[in-house]
């Protein structure tokens, strides 16, 4: 009868360690999950980016319009306004922004003006007004302003000029992927297109007339 009991009693444990050691299991593999979930996802922080004076949000891959719209005036505001004595620390401010398929070309075209500069002793100065976002590629940015270019003699020139860039994020760090500069207003897609269409209407109206 003891014999017995205590048989029972051990299948009873052995039962309850088995039970326990699956529990023990289940949680080790929910644990593995939830981590594994944590790893994957994407790390939202909040940050306050250069000429910016309120919080937006960056994560590994996109980051908030506010973010991005401060560092597209930040890096036209940079590239606006160059002097003899600072223009090498602006080369060395925008080099680590710069993706690495625009980054030697990018850097060929800084040194040449640079020399120019100091050359020719030209202030140049950038006075942003809007900050455009293209409809048809949403890392597409304009910073649109005056610009102003100051000779050894004090001689002025003032014109309009806009900064066409494209930012990327990549590892919650902004990356200037395309660049360009031009006198007059932005040339977004949606002026490009309204463009074609006169152009398209008046060689219309040019070949009736003749």
């Amino acid at each position: 009868m003891l014999a017995r009991n205590l048989k029972d009693t051990f299948d009873t444990l052995r039962g309850e360690a088995k039970f326990l050691r699956m529990v023990v299991l289940g949680l080790i593999v929910a644990n593995l999950f939830v981590s594994c979930v944590a790893i994957s996802r994407d790390q939202v922080v909040t940050v306050v980016p250069p000429t910016l004076a309120e919080q937006s949000w960056v994560s590994k891959t996109k980051a908030g319009e506010e973010y991005t719209e401060a560092w597209a005036m930040y890096i036209a505001m940079l590239l606006g306004n160059v002097t003899p004595s600072n223009a090498a620390v602006v080369k060395d401010a925008i080099g680590p922004i710069l993706d690495s398929s625009i980054y030697q070309d990018v850097m060929e075209v800084l040194d040449h003006q640079i020399f120019l500069i100091r050359q020719d002793r030209v202030s140049l100065g950038f006075e942003p007004q809007k900050v455009l976002r293209d409809n048809a590629n949403p890392n597409k940015f304009f910073v649109v302003g005056r610009s102003v270019s100051e000779g050894p003699i004090g001689d002025k020139k003032r014109q309009s000029r806009t900064y066409e860039m494209e930012l990327v994020i990549r590892n919650y760090r902004p990356l200037l992927s395309w660049l360009n500069t031009y006198s007059g207003e932005a040339r977004s897609q949606d002026v490009i297109d309204r463009e074609t269409k006169m152009n398209e209407r008046m060689d219309k109206l040019h070949n009736k007339t003749e």
